[in-house]
Parts: C-alpha cells; structure tokens; sequence
C-alpha cells in the first residue's frame, strides 16, 4: 500500500478538509476566485504529493472541532498563512471584519457587549440611523437611548409597566 493511501485511510476527515479546499480554490467557486492553493499542497500541480505535504504541515495541530483558516484572507492557502482555529475565530477573519471600517466596528461592539443577534440588530439599527460608529460601539444599550434622554431606573420601570398595562385599544386612543 502507498504513503498516500496509508495516510488518507487514517486520515480521512483531514483528507476531505484538503480536497474541498482544493475543490473551492482550482474550480473557482463563488467567493475564491482570488484565492489560490500553494503548488506544494496544491491537488491539479502535485497530486497525491500535495496530499502528504499538507499532512506534514498541517496535521501536528489538528483537531476534528477546529476549521482551516487563512491568517490573511487575502492570502493564499499556504503553510505560512494557515492555522487551525474555532468557527467563531474564523468568523471575525474575513475580509468584511478585517478590511472594512464597519467591519472593525461591528467586531469592537460584539466584543464589547457580547455575540448575540440583538448586539448585531442594535448595531445595524443605530448605524442606518446615521450614528457614528464610536457612538454606536460605546453608548450603553438601555431605554434611555430611545432619544427620551437620561432615564432613571423608576423612570425606566414605570414606562416599562405602563408599555405592559395598556390594552391595543387604549394605546390605539392616545395615539389618536
């Protein structure tokens, strides 16, 4: 039995995690266009060879939960520019995080007040509104941003409660 076929049987899901690279870059499917594989792991250029290369610089930190990452995502796939990260750091690695204004401040305010959809929500709200992105990273979100000014907490509970107490009629009238 060859090197290959020994070290693709007993590595078979780090096999398919090369090939499907392989697979995106050479067939040039949406969003790696620009991307390119390095000649040494590269499956059209080197075949089989390219398969064991990669064993050998990739395989040391290797584990099933992690995902292979570009450390610049505008580089190639390379031994110098890959690593084996969370889907969460690969994530915030992308083009849109790294090289975009919006993109860093989206990043900033996630850190700061924590990756849930509403912190995203909140950050797209406030930035469509016109808010600077030091505003929209730095203002606590709490009722008192609702441009009803400082708030206190009795101010904040009772319209809280009178926001619950009113039935649709009643606020349909005061409306009107």
């Amino acid at each position: 039995m060859s090197r290959y076929t020994t070290a693709r049987k007993h590595n078979n899901i780090l096999w398919r995690r090369w090939f499907r690279m392989c697979q995106r870059c050479n067939n040039n499917e949406i969003y790696y266009t620009d991307v390119k594989v390095c000649d040494d792991w590269n499956i059209d250029i080197s075949g089989e060879q390219g398969f064991l290369n990669f064993l050998d610089d990739m395989a040391d930190d290797f584990d099933e939960q992690l995902t292979l990452d570009r450390i610049d995502p505008k580089g190639p796939y390379d031994a110098h520019n890959c690593r084996w990260v969370t889907t969460t750091v690969q994530n915030r690695n992308t083009r849109f995080h790294k090289y975009t204004e919006r993109g860093k401040a989206l990043t900033r305010m996630l850190e700061k007040w924590g990756h849930s959809k509403r912190t995203k929500q909140r950050f797209w709200q406030r930035t469509r509104r016109g808010w600077s992105y030091e505003d929209t990273i730095n203002i606590e979100p709490n009722l008192s941003n609702r441009g009803i000014g400082k708030s206190t907490d009795k101010d904040i509970k009772h319209r809280r409660k009178m926001l619950k107490s009113k039935t649709i009629w009643q606020k349909i009238r005061s409306i009107i």
